[in-house]
């Protein structure tokens, strides 16, 4: 599918994912057209959307890089979480070819917060790295990071769990307050700032900070179905993700969880404040967790797949 020419263009990192996907409709709905980068075409299923052009690269090659970005004005890059080297060799690939692009506005979405070294985190000091990889290459953006997602409910384990058992079962007690957010959210975040072309850094909260039978309530009420929270041991969370995702995976994902766990007061300034106003979100406001669930009870109650569809995963109607 071609891009309509008279429309903006907005270069769109890891399109294929929940968060990028989201991305692409939030760009979209703005009146943007969309160059969509993703790894491997064979990810995307669905209807095809009108004024999307997929472009199939890897953030490993600065080639292919600057072939995706030519002509581009408007970015919002993610980088896959991993190793710090990795994430930083990806942005620096990035930034090499957005920097000849001429660009007038960028964001930077990452999966969380950002911390320097001696932060015992490897993703909080990748992020860090990855901010300063960007600031070293001269780009000017504006940050956007999540507390914790909604979306991961819609997860097959954990969809199986609630609609199954009633249960939601996440590796963070009970006690822990989080503004949930979502990856609708932190989209319609993003393009208001890529189109008002603002930068700094922006946490993306949910309006409400609930502890983990708060959320369950919330939850039920949105699903109409009983719902009850219940604090997964990280050692069983990571034996699970090592059975899904490879031996090794479940600690690499764990230790975010085991951060929180080992530094409470962290926990709480990354997770536990809700959603502040920014003058250059002037007029965003988060969606409640109840209406949220309201919203995506499609994507509860039909069977899970381990498939992303753009089409329809997340798709929000009241």
């Amino acid at each position: 599918m071609s891009v309509e020419p008279n429309k903006p263009i907005v270069l769109v990192f890891l399109a294929a994912g929940v968060q990028g996907s989201a991305v692409v409709r939030a760009a979209l709905a703005r009146g943007f057209s969309v160059r969509a980068l993703v790894r491997d075409k064979s990810r995307i299923s669905g209807i095809p959307l009108p004024d999307v052009e997929w472009i199939e690269a890897d953030l490993d090659s600065v080639d292919a890089m600057r072939a995706a970005s030519a002509g581009i004005r408007h970015a919002v890059l993610q980088v896959p979480t991993g190793p710090a080297d990795a994430m930083v060799k990806h942005a620096r690939n990035a930034a090499v070819a957005l920097c000849n692009a001429e660009l007038q506005s960028m964001v930077l979405k990452l999966a969380s917060a950002s911390r320097p070294v001696p932060c015992t985190e490897p993703s909080f000091v990748g992020n860090s790295r990855v901010e300063g990889t960007l600031r070293d290459a001269g780009l000017a953006f504006a940050t956007v990071r999540p507390t914790m997602y909604l979306d991961n409910l819609l997860k097959p384990s954990a969809l199986r769990e609630i609609i199954q058992e009633g249960v939601f079962a996440p590796p963070i007690p009970a006690s822990q307050r989080i503004a949930w957010t979502s990856a609708d959210d932190c989209a319609r975040a993003a393009i208001t700032l890529l189109e008002r072309g603002a930068t700094g850094d922006f946490r993306i909260a949910g309006m409400q900070s609930m502890d983990g039978a708060e959320l369950a309530a919330s939850i039920q009420a949105g699903l109409g179905l009983p719902v009850r929270y219940r604090a997964q041991p990280i050692e069983a969370f990571e034996r699970d993700v090592d059975s899904a995702m490879g031996v090794g995976m479940g600690a690499r994902i764990g230790s975010k969880f085991r951060y929180f766990a080992s530094y409470p007061e962290e926990a709480d300034a990354i997770l536990a404040q809700p959603f502040k106003p920014y003058p250059e979100l002037q007029g965003f406001e988060p969606f409640l967790v109840q209406r949220w669930v309201r919203m995506n009870r499609q994507s509860f109650l039909q069977n899970p797949s381990g498939t992303i569809d753009t089409a329809t995963h997340g798709r929000c109607s009241p």
